[in-house]
């Protein structure tokens, strides 16, 4: 049974892949079943055991990338670490997690939203928020502690999430930084715009790139 368990999990998984792709290259209306069974090499049989239809597909990538996101969020804040470097981690843990190949469905999340039944895009937009408060937090922690100028929260929440809500619709994996490297670089300018110190920046590791940007290279 758990043998079973597993081969079913792991056929869900290769389904979310293909619709992701599918919805990511057509848009989700205009993109069908049938489709996203020839993108797998399956039936519509095959994909109708594992969901309801269409939307059902779309709100499972939903809650499974926010999920993933969630729980490395959630292990970033239980942290003790001061507010900048938890923030920082959760950027440079978002910028990993959305470059990784098994969350290519990341891309729908940008411009989907709206195409969910009214009650699955209520419970998506409660955990949706619920990271949104995260980052809040670590924003209104650092200002009550003297590390962050004061600002206001919801913007620069904003600003930092914005950021790096639109990586996966152009990082290529085959791009000249890996996504480690990006992820250090927006969290080192998205938390240095924050800081009331900015030289207290400086032990950051960059991208040899970015190091020449910064020493006045080419």
């Amino acid at each position: 049974m758990a043998k079973r368990t597993s081969k079913q999990e792991r056929r869900r998984e290769q389904i979310l892949q293909g619709a992701a792709k599918v919805f990511s290259r057509k848009g989700f209306h205009a993109s069908t079943v049938e489709e996203i069974a020839k993108e797998l090499g399956l039936t519509k049989a095959s994909i109708y055991y594992y969901v309801r239809d269409k939307s059902d597909l779309l709100y499972q990538l939903y809650k499974r990338a926010m999920e993933v996101l969630l729980e490395s969020q959630q292990e970033i804040m239980a942290r003790p670490d001061p507010p900048d470097q938890k923030l920082r981690a959760i950027v440079e843990e978002y910028v990993r997690i959305a470059g990784d190949a098994h969350t290519v469905y990341s891309v729908v999340i940008l411009r989907e939203h709206h195409a969910l039944p009214p009650r699955q895009r209520k419970e998506i937009i409660a955990l949706r928020d619920q990271y949104e408060h995260n980052v809040r937090r670590c924003i209104a922690e650092g200002i009550e502690q003297g590390i962050f100028v004061p600002t206001d929260v919801k913007m620069a929440a904003y600003v930092v999430l914005g950021a790096i809500n639109w990586i996966p619709s152009w990082y290529n994996p085959r791009g000249t930084l890996s996504k480690e490297q990006i992820g250090r670089l927006f969290a080192y300018h998205l938390v240095r715009g924050l800081l009331k110190e900015p030289g207290e920046s400086a032990g950051i590791t960059l991208p040899p790139v970015e190091q020449a940007f910064e020493a006045g290279g080419a």
